[in-house]
């Protein structure tokens, strides 16, 4: 019977056990959820206790196990799973009696609550870790890919002198593209830091102009041994945060496009004497700035014999066994790449294949004309380039950049003379009333330029220079990148002696061919989409033929200046856009009466023309969109009322326009007319007074004749035969006669301003041929002039002269008596002082006076043989400029003044 009991125990058990647990499901379902919520209580504490510690674990560097990991994961799919259930089943107590869920419903929610029960007791079991997070494992180097640099050890040692220092925590690297940024940082990670054994870790990244931050994370986290599931970037950024503030790292970003964000990164920036280090390499210098760089590097192309080096290295051995005449064509491809190792590199290596003088010279023309035919520079050289070009934020940049690209390769251009050129194109909008701010915005795309790595700085600061390679990439997408090579039609500094013919000119949309030989225009070209044409610097350029202007009707800007020409051809007046014309240093004898014809133009450039004497009447005055005029050194033969033979100066008057003019004078009449003008004298920048022979005295800086002049940054005066007294004086009050002998002048009063600071821009006098002129002093200063050359003025016997008010308070009778010198400071910001053929000039202060130049850097002193002794007080003087035989015999009170003066020293001859 018991072996009956038993079988029947073993066949009935399971079969009673799950009608118990059916029934079970069916009538007790809320027990089954109540079960498993309880389960889950106790699960979630342990999970909340696995998770403090492992958070504890990676505020120390550590990361958790993979076996957490796995358990946290399957904790928190429980959970939503079990919260679902929950919510099914209070959602079912809601429901009225007649909607009540069907048997099966019920049951299958109870199966399921149970055997998430079940499921959440054997987590609660796994839960007992023996530990929680291991060590990161690491990578703590990583060799780069490197190539041999050449010209760079000293970058590479003041590199290693900022990582290393203490003071510095974010090293900026900015340069050109292909200047050896990546080079640079390969090889210090390669050579110097692997060898640093207190560092724990070096990452290098390549940022890229596509860059993402969750892809700069993975990096970084990768390399700590970090990995990221299931976290979103703020809390990666925490987790990197919390793990490389425990050690000493060197973070590598190359190629930035844009400032990063350490803190949205996860980040720690070093702070002062820390061993971690951040370099940053990029293009455009401000993205340094914008991530407060506190040491930026500059990588500067290479000079010439570590640039020759590199390039004969490209080429190969055979170039040293080559002929004189191969090596000569060589060095001037060297040359022309102008120091950047990715050219020099790649115009090696396509001319390492060629074996003839004939070949090297046509590599030359090519380099000169069309360098993207050359073979790899398309791809290597000017397509990388392209790209800082394409990130540029705006066309009007883009545009003036390919503009730069009309100038010869290694010109200085001048600022003002680019952008007056943007300025007649429409390249920089005219938003602003005055010149000076127009010019401004002219300045900061410029800066723009520079800052982007696209343009250098020129001779100095008021010149831009452009890299011969950048110039290329310029020409080659101005000529819709070689598709159409005479769009852009560019021959500039190569030594024509004929201009193109003129079937090259009809697709032209811009044509330059400055400084070179050109000796004639005799053809007619027809140019319908012609908008610059630059002619400037071709000094045996004497004749146009009459009607060459006639099919230009897009012409914008035409420079003619530093040419020969004597007349302008007829049929000027076909260039109805005409907004830009540059004559100056030209050979112009009268300007043409059509001239007044080009209602549009907004840029007349006269300067340096002394053989125009004939300007028609109505030709000034038609120009009525004219905003800049400049005539100094040029016609001045205003007629004012009565007096004057020629133009009358109320043309000048009716320009509404004009915000700058620079004017030459010739008489007191019109002197005083400017001077009365508010428009035209506040547009004044450089002001001629020539040959005035009435003009007696004058006075600087606090003169009814100087009241409108605020923009007034030079003053000329020359060979005017009876000036004796050029007075400086600060007081409010000032004798009228000293200034002009007229009624106008005697009416200061009503004019002047107290408050109004007089000249606050003039920056440069030049006093020329005035042989009585005394510089007299009666107190005050000019206060910003920076430059006063004396040139020929054979009367001056000493620099500044004190009248007896002067006199007085300077120095009081005891003082005189005892032999008391003292000090006045007539030009407290003057850098530039030049004395030239000044015969009896014989101090620069006398008396009992000694003059003071605080600011005073160059002083040039030649032809003036009675000026024996160097006696003044100069602290910033850094250079002395005069003859070795002047400077020998000179007189010096004691050897120590002697050798105190002997270093400024700069002879000329």
């Amino acid at each position: 019977m018991e072996f009956v009991a038993s079988i029947m125990d073993t066949v009935f058990r399971p079969l009673k056990d799950y009608f118990a647990r059916t029934f079970g499901y069916v009538m007790s379902c809320g027990d089954y959820i109540d079960a498993l919520g309880h389960e889950m209580d106790e699960l979630k504490s342990k999970r909340d206790d696995v998770k403090r510690m492992v958070d504890t674990a990676e505020r120390q560097g550590m990361e958790a196990t993979s076996q957490v990991k796995w358990w946290l994961e399957c904790v928190a799919k429980l959970e939503d799973a079990a919260a679902r259930v929950d919510a099914e089943y209070q959602a079912r107590l809601q429901l009225p009696p007649d909607q009540a869920a069907g048997v099966k419903a019920t049951y299958l929610l109870s199966q399921k609550a149970d055997e998430m029960r079940t499921e959440a007791t054997g987590l609660k079991e796994k839960g007992a870790f023996h530990k929680v997070a291991d060590e990161l494992v690491q990578v703590r180097f990583e060799e780069m890919p490197s190539v041999p640099v050449v010209g760079m050890d000293a970058l590479l040692q003041e590199l290693h002198a900022c990582v290393r220092g203490g003071d510095v925590g974010v090293v900026g690297i900015y340069g050109m593209a292909g200047v050896g940024k990546t080079a640079l940082l390969n090889k210090f990670n390669n050579e110097f830091l692997i060898c640093s054994q207190d560092i724990n870790v070096v990452i290098y990244i390549e940022v890229g102009k596509e860059f993402n931050l969750d892809d700069i994370q993975k990096i970084i986290g990768d390399r700590l041994g970090v990995s990221w599931e299931n976290r979103t970037p703020k809390e990666r950024a925490g987790v990197l945060y919390r793990v490389l503030t425990k050690m000493n790292f060197v973070l590598l970003l190359d190629d930035l496009w844009e400032p990063l964000n350490f803190r949205m990164l996860g980040i720690p920036v070093p702070k002062p004497n820390s061993k971690s280090k951040i370099i940053v390499a990029t293009r455009i210098e401000d993205v340094c700035d914008r991530m407060d760089v506190r040491r930026k590097l500059k990588i500067e192309c290479l000079p010439w014999e570590p640039a020759w080096e590199l390039f004969r290295e490209k080429v190969g051995e055979h170039l040293m066994r080559a002929s004189t005449e191969i090596r000569h064509h060589a060095q001037e491809l060297a040359m022309k790449c102008g120091g950047l190792p990715l050219a020099l590199i790649t115009v090696g290596r396509a001319m390492a294949s060629k074996h003839t003088a004939k070949e090297w010279k046509h590599a030359i023309t090519v380099l000169k004309i069309a360098p993207w035919q050359l073979l790899g520079m398309e791809v290597d050289v000017l397509m990388p380039l392209k790209n800082s070009y394409d990130n540029l934020p705006t066309d009007k940049l883009r545009l003036c950049l390919l503009y730069c690209a009309l100038f010869p390769e290694d010109f200085s251009i001048s600022k003002d003379w680019i952008i007056g050129y943007c300025i007649g194109e429409g390249f920089i909008d005219d938003l602003y009333t005055e010149m000076d701010e127009i010019y401004n915005k002219g300045h900061d795309l410029l800066g723009d330029l520079k800052i982007a790595s696209l343009l250098d700085r020129g001779k100095d600061e008021e010149h831009i220079s452009m890299h011969p390679m950048v110039r290329a990439m310029a020409l080659w997408i101005a000529s819709e990148f070689g598709t159409k090579e005479t769009k852009w039609l560019v021959r500039a500094g190569v030594g024509l002696k004929e201009a193109p013919g003129v079937e090259k000119w009809s697709d032209a949309e811009r044509i330059g061919f400055m400084r070179n030989n050109i000796l004639e225009l005799y053809e007619r070209p027809n140019c319908p989409l012609l908008k610059t044409l630059m002619l400037q610097g071709n000094p045996a350029l004497d004749k146009i033929c009459d009607g060459f202007f006639q099919f230009m009707p897009s012409l914008r800007v035409l420079d003619l200046s530093h040419t020969s020409i004597s007349e302008l051809p007829s049929g000027i007046s076909a260039l109805v856009e005409l907004q830009y014309l540059d004559l100056y240093n030209t050979n112009i004898k009268s300007l043409p009466r059509e001239l007044g014809s080009l209602v549009t133009l907004r840029f007349l450039l006269l300067s340096n023309m002394p053989a125009l004497e004939m300007i028609p009447g109505g030709v000034i005055d038609s120009l009525k969109m004219l905003q800049v005029l400049y005539m100094d050194l040029s016609y001045g033969d205003w007629k004012v009322g009565e007096s004057g033979n020629g133009v009358d100066f109320q043309e000048l008057e009716s320009l509404r326009r004009l915000k700058a003019i620079d004017i030459t004078i010739q008489s007191v009449d019109a002197l005083e007319k400017l001077s009365r003008s508010i428009r035209l004298a506040g547009s004044t920048r450089n002001l001629l007074i020539r040959t005035c022979a009435s003009l007696k005295k004058i006075e600087l800086p606090s003169s009814s004749l100087w009241k409108n002049m605020t923009n007034l940054k030079r003053v000329w005066i020359a060979s005017c035969s009876n000036l004796e007294e050029l007075v400086i004086d600060g007081s409010k009050e000032t004798d009228p006669s000293l200034v002009l002998p007229n009624d106008f002048l005697q009416r200061r009063g009503e004019l002047v301003d107290e408050d109004q600071p007089i000249l606050p821009n003039l920056q440069g006098v030049i006093l020329q041929s005035l042989l009585k002129v005394k510089i007299i002093y009666k107190g005050g200063c000019v206060q910003n002039l920076s430059s006063l050359f004396i040139w020929y003025c054979h009367g001056l016997e000493e620099l500044i002269t004190l009248v007896d008010e002067a006199q007085d308070t300077t120095t009081n009778e005891g003082e005189q008596a005892a032999g008391i010198c003292k000090v006045i400071t007539p030009f407290p910001n003057l850098k530039e002082l030049y004395l030239h053929g000044l015969a009896k000039f014989r101090t620069l202060s006398s008396g009992t006076c000694m003059l003071r130049f605080p600011s005073l850097e160059s002083l040039k002193i030649v032809e003036c043989p009675s000026l024996k002794k160097l006696k003044l007080t100069a602290g910033e003087l850094n250079e002395v400029q005069c003859t070795r035989v002047w400077w020998d015999e000179l007189e010096w009170d004691d050897e120590e003044v002697k050798a105190s003066y002997e270093p400024l020293f700069r002879p000329i001859h």
